[in-house]
């Protein structure tokens, strides 16, 4: 796949944490914190396969549905 910030080839891999990944956001209008559930696992590492393109360090990820 090519990067669609730079136009480099990108590298297949997968990003792998504790039991859960998240991603936590903060609402500058409100000042409210949101969290989102991005991929789980009760016995293991939680794991997303994704892209990364180690040109400009950006990485696109494909996330569950739960």
């Amino acid at each position: 796949m090519k990067c669609p910030f730079c136009g480099n080839e990108m590298s297949e891999g997968t990003l792998t944490s504790g039991r859960y990944i998240q991603w936590k956001e903060i609402n500058p209008e409100t000042g409210k914190k949101q969290e989102y559930l991005l991929a789980k696992s009760y016995m293991s590492g939680a794991k997303m396969e994704g892209q990364l393109c180690t040109q400009c360090r950006k990485v696109i990820l494909d996330i569950e549905q739960f």
